[in-house]
């Protein structure tokens, strides 16, 4: 059964666990790879990105299921990557890692790539 309403909530939980996730897992570069920052969206930006956001998406209240998780963060991260330069990923990793609200276009953007996974 796709596209009901559940897969809705879930994509609204999935939204707050991709915000999470930006912070999660680009925080995550400097401690893989040889400390170095990536400069591009490679194989570990997606696994450091899909990892944090099914983490932040199957805990709380409301867990989703790992595998709904799974299915909807790597497409968040599809959809994100075709949605943003990485430079643009990076800032808005750095801005909410400094605590900043989420921009309006970020938010935005978050919104859209929700909305396509759901």
């Amino acid at each position: 059964m796709a596209g009901g309403v559940g897969d809705a909530r879930m994509a609204g939980k999935i939204f707050v666990g991709v915000a999470t996730a930006l912070v999660a897992g680009t925080v995550a570069f400097s401690g893989c790879g040889g400390g170095s920052d990536p400069t591009s969206f490679n194989d570990e930006v997606e696994h450091n990105f899909v990892s944090s956001c099914v983490d932040s998406a199957t805990q709380g209240s409301a867990p989703a299921a790992e595998s709904d998780a799974e299915r909807i963060c790597g497409c968040m991260y599809d959809e994100l990557k075709a949605r943003m330069s990485f430079d643009e990923f990076k800032a808005a990793d750095e801005s909410l890692r400094q605590g900043e609200q989420m921009s309006a276009d970020l938010a935005a953007t978050l919104q859209a790539a929700a909305t396509a996974c759901a």
